[in-house]
């Protein structure tokens, strides 16, 4: 299969998903200014037709992959780079799918969330975690569509930043569901 990107800069806007807030997210008031962290995630697909989906069992959390742009990068390097360090894998397509933005008033945060549709012909390889995803005990898992959803959805979660993690990721599926 052919590596294809579709570039930040020459893709149409990026559809805004949603904006999370702690009213729609915790259901407490508030919005902060604070300057955006920005993150690259994906919606993962195999040639198996399975997705993957990461675990943390030190919090028992599924999330789909991804993590923060580092320098100069665009989310599309951010995302090829997250996606080999995670699962082990190469991108063999990359699309973006839209952004969620995030205005965690309790926190003092704000973060932009840059989702893409990859899918990749290849195995999962070496990870190359971080100390803190290794000591957490993270891990790529290979489920179907349903099970990845029903993974993240379905979870009740005590902390904010579960609630939030929770609530990106299921409006990321949403959106690939509804393509």
């Amino acid at each position: 299969m052919e590596k294809r990107i579709v570039p930040f800069t020459e893709s149409p806007a990026w559809p805004i998903l949603a904006e999370l807030t702690d009213k729609n997210v915790l259901g407490t008031d508030g919005l902060c200014n604070a300057l955006p962290r920005k993150t690259a995630r994906a919606i993962l697909k195999r040639d198996d037709g399975l997705f993957a989906v990461m675990y943390a069992e030190r919090f028992n959390l599924y999330s789909l992959p991804g993590g923060g742009i580092e320098g100069d990068e665009t989310p599309e390097d951010a995302i090829i780079r997250e996606i080999w360090e995670e699962t082990g894998c190469t991108c063999a397509t990359i699309e973006p799918l839209g952004v969620v933005l995030e205005n965690r008033f309790h926190a003092d945060y704000t973060q932009i969330d840059f989702y893409f549709v990859v899918t990749t012909n290849a195995e999962s390889g070496q990870l190359h975690l971080t100390p803190n995803e290794e000591q957490n005990g993270t891990h790529p898992q290979w489920h179907t569509l349903d099970d990845v959803v029903r993974l993240i959805r379905d979870r009740e979660h005590d902390t904010n930043q579960r609630k939030y993690l929770q609530a990106r990721d299921v409006t990321a599926l949403h959106a690939y569901l509804q393509r």
